[in-house]
């Protein structure tokens, strides 16, 4: 397929693929077999943290609903997030069928059990518990795993898993000391930054600190709830955009009205765009990936880098070729208007909208 009159940093080309790859990027030749109108193109976003979308929750296993939602949005590969819940639906989880056309499930994300009980958030806490590397070896395609390093046989279990998947931090009350030692074991993302952890302070850097001397990757929610528009400006200038990962971290009644829902069990109120338990907890969020793109924009950040954080700097995390307009990389793309609007998704060479 050969896309023409696409806008790529500002100048018009056409891009060449070959079955789920970009073969080819030249001047424009005006002519070829889509053309996309002096729209901008940019890679296909990547969501490395969310737990559902549309009423359908990761728990649900329903990943044929899942990957068309998730595509529609602009978000073309995703690791489908769990919440904190017993080991034989966090096993159907890790077992179900995730080949389905729409957006491509490269793993899943374990958010928990291994977490802090003062840190949970809204996570059920019945389910909270020590991490054990013989019971994770019995979960398959898991791509990360979220745990607070502060829980015993942490380091152990930090040092074994993250021969095989990202190991996050998060939903921790850990120090800074405990949290460099946690990311010299091979630990090398924060789960949300700032959320579910100690914050920032003069005289104890926390994780937050350790993340930044480390230099490791940091996943933001920016949907100007979980983070204020300042704050959101502060870590792109401490972390940049080659470590920033924005996630939408979003719950299954994103996109959907006001209401309650369910998630990880816990009953979860959505009113006026902010979800939340009983008692008032910040739940996850109901932003969309690509809403979450548009509000960093917003917020100040240069349209490039929004971009770049949620495609090309996930897609560095987990090792893949995906998230970069370049030859060679996976053909996963978004076609936009001037107003951000998603005209077209194409995903490995194919339209999906």
């Amino acid at each position: 397929m050969i896309i023409y009159n696409a806008k790529l940093n500002n100048n018009l080309c056409s891009i060449k693929t070959r079955g789920k790859i970009i073969e080819k990027i030249c001047e424009n030749t005006n002519k070829g077999d889509f053309d996309a109108k002096g729209n901008t193109i940019i890679p296909g976003l990547i969501d490395i943290h969310t737990h559902g979308i549309g009423g359908v929750d990761t728990m649900d296993c329903n990943f044929e609903t899942l990957c068309k939602v998730y595509a529609e949005n602009g978000t073309t590969c995703v690791l489908p997030t769990s919440m904190t819940l017993g080991t034989g639906s966090l096993k159907n989880a890790c077992n179900a069928k995730t080949d389905f056309e729409g957006a491509e499930i490269l793993g899943i994300h374990l958010e928990g059990p291994y977490i802090s009980l003062k840190r949970k958030g809204a996570q059920n806490e019945k389910y909270i518990k020590n991490p054990s590397v013989d019971e994770f070896r019995e979960f398959n395609n898991v791509k990360m795993i979220t745990i607070a390093p502060e829980k015993q046989g942490s380091m152990e279990f930090i040092e074994e898993a993250s021969k095989n998947c990202v190991v996050s931090l998060g939903h921790t009350d850990c120090d800074y000391d405990t949290a460099d030692k946690a990311i010299k074991q091979g630990a090398n993302c924060v789960t949300h930054l700032f959320n579910a952890m100690p914050p920032l302070h003069h005289r104890d850097a926390s994780l937050i600190g350790a993340a930044f001397d480390n230099n490791i990757y940091v996943q933001l929610i920016c949907d100007g709830l979980h983070i204020c528009e300042s704050m959101v400006k502060i870590v792109y200038k401490l972390f940049s955009d080659e470590r920033v990962i924005l996630i939408s971290d979003s719950l299954s009644c994103a996109t959907l009205p006001d209401g309650k829902y369910k998630s990880g069990g816990l009953d979860v109120y959505l009113k006026n765009g902010e979800a939340r338990l009983e008692n008032g907890t910040l739940a996850g969020s109901t932003f969309t990936l690509w809403q979450c793109v548009k509000k960093a924009v917003e917020f100040g950040i240069p349209f490039n880098s929004a971009v770049k954080t949620a495609t090309e700097t996930p897609a560095n995390l987990l090792g893949i070729k995906k998230g970069k307009i370049a030859e060679g990389y996976d053909a996963d793309l978004l076609v936009i208007d001037n107003n951000f609007n998603i005209l077209n998704v194409i995903i490995g060479g194919k339209f999906f909208k």
